[in-house]
């Protein structure tokens, strides 16, 4: 049985990354994102989450939107993880939407067998030119619009092959 972890935000000395990839912290956060997506009610009363899945699911849609304020407000500690481990929040987010979206259209896996969660209205944005090493791997792109030729904005995978130190980030 996992002991429930009530103060998530203390990492033991662990680095955030290693933190939410333990079972008891990951499996806390899986709990604390689910209570969020269903009952979070918006200024008009309505459960902003629930609606937007539907809606995804009406459209067979694989992913929705989350907003990074509203996540914020309501669960502090998750959005201080998210853009430190990045990488793992996301897995852990994903997975909670996959079992939402399941346990209320069971067949949705027919049309898709994973949703994924996607993060709006980042406090940080930064030009292209301050990005460094560190950036590496964690970059989130927003929307690319270019005035008058067609570019297509919905890529899968972005590969970035640095020939110099023979990385490759997907």
């Amino acid at each position: 049985m996992i002991e429930s972890i009530e103060n998530l935000e203390d990492t033991k000395g662990h680095s955030v990354k290693e933190w939410v990839s333990m079972l008891g912290p990951r499996t806390e956060i899986a709990n604390r994102f689910k209570n969020f997506l269903r009952n979070y009610v918006n200024s008009k009363g309505h459960y902003l989450y629930k609606e937007r899945i539907r809606r995804m699911c009406e459209n067979n849609r694989s992913s929705f939107v989350v907003e990074f304020p509203i996540l914020a407000s309501k669960e502090q500690v998750l959005a201080f993880f998210l853009p430190d481990a990045p990488q793992e929040m996301l897995a852990i987010f994903d997975e909670v939407a996959t079992q939402l979206v399941l346990s209320i259209f069971p067949s949705y896996n027919r049309v898709t067998t994973d949703i994924h969660v996607r993060i709006s209205d980042l406090p940080l944005v930064e030009d292209l030119r301050t990005f460094r090493s560190v950036h590496l791997g964690i970059i989130l792109l927003s929307d690319v619009h270019v005035k008058g030729s067609f570019t297509d904005t919905c890529w899968k995978n972005i590969v970035n092959d640095v020939t110099g130190c023979r990385l490759e980030m997907v």
